[in-house]
């Protein structure tokens, strides 16, 4: 057998229907990007050895991107990495090999890869302040993230019966992306997120209800954040619109991601403690919280080490 008929048996076989869609796409992209046409792919998987695949690893890590131009990045390797070490222990479970040749092949570190990127306060300010004088419901999802810091597609997801207006509660319990079905054609899919932290309880300010009751008053459509006529907006779109306000206003031109990064980052400032932004970020632990975050409040920590209180007497002739 060779190495693609492996990774296709293991991926569409046995895998497909314990994935979600949306690694199942990962997964195939990596292997008909970087497996199924190589040299390696065409090998008898009883002929690869732990240094082929180590080759092969770095091999792909040369790789340039057609879009950033940059070395293949971290996460795309580890997919693949995955994608390769699941597919041999596959053969490996069902007779086909006695060992793996991944066991020894070790995921990249992604701790530096991204460093967070937040508006400054007065970038959201100019930010909020002219969404708000525009009075368009469509760009009210843009405030609904600076405020609560949830993805965009758990936004475009949010329901009316996720908001309890009692108890000032917003449920995350779904998401939106697209995807491809069977046939390569593209589609919007609504599921629950990928991890169980990301399903979770978000305390909303009185203000932001307020805004919400205002805005359901208007609203025809089960969805918060919809088209002024009640049809679908995609999240292609609301990014285009956020990029093209942030050209307006003269503000940096961030990613729509972008916003979540900010809520994050002010509320650290504010002083919420990081267990409790975990848990509205919808992160496993408190540690990935202070790993992607603490890092990016160079201003806030010089504030709070200079507002110290200096604890020596002053001295009128110090010693020489």
């Amino acid at each position: 057998m060779k190495l693609n008929q492996l990774v296709e048996e293991w991926l569409y076989s046995y895998h497909k229907d314990n994935i979600k869609t949306q690694s199942l796409m990962r997964y195939e992209c990596a292997y008909k990007n970087y497996i199924l046409n190589d040299k390696l792919g065409q090998t008898n998987i009883k002929r690869i050895t732990p240094r082929d695949m180590q080759e092969f690893i770095n091999e792909k890590k040369k790789l340039k991107s057609r879009v950033t131009k940059n070395n293949m990045s971290a996460n795309n390797i580890n997919i693949l990495i995955t994608v390769l070490r699941s597919a041999f222990s596959y053969a490996v479970d069902f007779g086909l090999l006695k060992e793996n040749p991944c066991d020894k092949i070790k995921r990249m570190s992604t701790k530096n890869q991204k460093k967070v990127v937040a508006f400054t306060v007065p970038e959201r300010l100019k930010i909020e302040q002219h969404i708000r004088a525009m009075k368009d419901p469509e760009y009210y999802g843009i405030i609904l993230c600076l405020y609560t810091g949830i993805r965009i597609g758990e936004l475009l997801a949010l329901e009316w019966k996720d908001i309890n207006f009692e108890k000032g509660i917003m449920s995350i319990n779904k998401t939106v992306y697209v995807t491809k079905n069977e046939y390569g054609d593209w589609y919007l899919e609504e599921n629950v997120p990928k991890t169980n932290s990301s399903i979770r309880e978000i305390p909303l300010p009185y203000y932001i209800l307020d805004d919400l009751k205002e805005l359901k008053k208007s609203c025809n459509s089960k969805k918060v954040v919809t088209k002024k006529d009640g049809g679908v907006m995609r999240a292609a779109t609301l990014r285009e619109r956020f990029t093209k306000l942030t050209k307006e206003l003269g503000v940096r031109s961030l990613n729509f991601h972008a916003l979540r990064h900010t809520f994050a980052t002010r509320a650290l400032e504010s002083g919420m403690d990081v267990r409790t932004l975990a848990d509205v970020m919808g992160h496993a632990n408190a540690g990935i919280t202070l790993n992607v975050y603490t890092h990016s409040m160079t201003d806030h920590k010089i504030n709070m080490m200079n507002n110290i209180p200096n604890l020596m007497p002053l001295v009128e002739n110090p010693p020489s």
